[in-house]
């Protein structure tokens, strides 16, 4: 049994906690969110601009299927590090196995349906007869895969609310690494084309999974498969309390959706292909803040469940400071340097798609100075067990305001209405997400340092 002081995201210096766990979490998924970025350059610049418009049509897919992973993981971390905070270590195993058993089925459904039914499912996704070409086969290998993209994600979640979040970097890492040496091997020297890529990337999915279930192997920490899993009304409730998540998530595939419908329509692939370097930018800053907001499940839940309410109030600080900083230098990169980044993905010669892809810039970049902040909101309401705020934010900027202003803004601003989308979306966001964060119970709590009888007795003890 352990005791909550000796948890250190209950009892160690606050900075340090913080960092320990949130700069893993940063790099570790970033380095998933690079697996996307780097078949997005080979697939760019060693196949073909139309190949490179495929994978941003197959975007959403991937990232709905990794955002229910997401939903499942968060919820159950909550609950995992609640009970870890309580001392409830059978408890905590029995939701660990649980999400295990859930994630694994939802991954091997989708894998059939979208191997089987791929050029279906391409075609709802918009793909056109010259983009099928590269958007079937992709989709038809990405599937195969599916699994270990999602249980790589979930084990490292779990790994670092059991207190080892280190491996789950060393992990997420190596399997970035590996996919950009398979991307290499498979694209530039086997002519492997679309289909390299994507087999790169499952492959190192693979390997990262096979190197997290070293924690379970040896021993690291309290959580292992059991065979007492209790009720399965836990789940229900983890995939309420993180259903969020799976809206942050969604937010990207959402407007890549939306967008990719338009473009296909109006401007054909290379309205696709000026889109897909914004949509690719999006995805990198939103996991980078999102790996804030994910940090802060396992910090927040455990010192909740425990009372620690001055620590909280302190980390909630650290991860604004954090986003803030973020989505501030991607905003001066695309304020100073636009040609550069896009240039990374489309070439100049392709003048049509570059000159659109630098206009989606310039108006987008805004989004960057409120998307970490709207994460924070949500990921906190979760954290603290506070599912419907949590779904009101995440939904507001996954899907409401996204189709609200993609469809009402062109009546109004005519075609930069539609540039403008995404950024009046997150801002709107913020402003409504402030609104409920100040209103809520709990916060006002933290907010005034209401202390309770766990802190005193933290503090006396110290």
């Amino acid at each position: 049994m352990i005791k909550n002081n000796d948890l250190e995201i209950a009892s160690g210096n606050i900075y340090k906690t913080f960092f320990k766990f949130s700069l893993p979490n940063m790099v570790g998924l970033m380095a998933m969110s690079s697996v996307a970025l780097v078949d997005a350059y080979f697939v760019s610049q060693y196949v073909s601009p139309v190949a490179f418009a495929a994978v941003n049509i197959i975007m959403p897919l991937i990232t709905i299927v990794f955002g229910i992973a997401i939903m499942f993981t968060i919820g159950a971390a909550v609950l995992v590090g609640t009970y870890l905070g309580e001392n409830k270590i059978v408890k905590a195993r029995a939701v660990f196995t649980k999400v295990m058993i859930t994630i694994s089925s939802i991954s091997l459904f989708f894998s059939v349906v979208c191997y089987f039914f791929s050029y279906d499912v391409a075609r709802l996704l918009h793909a056109n007869d010259e983009i099928m070409v590269y958007a079937k086969p992709y989709l038809e290998m990405v599937a195969l895969f599916f699994l270990f993209q999602a249980l790589e994600y979930s084990l490292s979640v779990m790994i670092r609310t059991d207190g080892n979040p280190y491996l789950a970097s060393i992990a997420v890492l190596s399997g970035a690494l590996l996919n950009f040496i398979l991307d290499y091997i498979f694209i530039v020297k086997m002519n492997m084309g679309i289909e390299g890529a994507a087999l790169g990337t499952g492959l190192s999915f693979m390997v990262s999974t096979c190197m997290l279930l070293f924690h379970f192997i040896l021993k690291k920490g309290n959580l292992k498969l059991t065979k007492y899993i209790g009720k399965w009304k836990e789940i229900f409730f983890a995939a309420y309390n993180g259903s969020s998540e799976l809206f942050s998530e969604a937010s990207v595939a959402i407007i890549a959706y939306l967008f990719n419908k338009i473009m296909v329509e109006s401007l054909g692939t290379y309205g696709v292909e000026a889109f897909a370097v914004i949509n690719i930018s999006l995805w990198a800053v939103n996991m980078l803040c999102y790996a804030i907001g994910d940090s802060l499940v396992p910090l927040l839940s455990i010192n909740y469940g425990a009372g620690y309410y001055d620590r909280i109030k302190k980390i909630l600080t650290l991860s604004r400071i954090s986003v803030l900083f973020i989505g501030g230098l991607a905003f001066l990169l695309f304020t100073f340097i636009p040609e550069i980044i896009v240039s990374l993905l489309l070439d100049k010669k392709n003048k049509e798609a570059f000159e659109i892809a630098l206009v989606f810039a310039d108006y987008t970049k805004y989004a960057f100075l409120f998307l970490g902040l709207n994460i924070v909101f949500s990921s906190s309401f979760t954290a603290i067990q506070k599912p419907f705020h949590s779904i009101v934010v995440a939904a507001l900027r996954g899907l409401i305001l996204p189709v609200i202003c993609i469809y009402f803004l062109p009546f109004i601003l005519n075609e930069t209405g539609l540039y403008m989308a995404i950024s009046v979306a997150e801002f709107t966001t913020i402003i409504l997400a402030y609104y409920l964060w100040k209103n809520t119970k709990v916060i006002r709590d933290i907010n005034t340092n209401l202390v309770n009888y766990k802190q005193v007795c933290y503090y006396e003890e110290k």
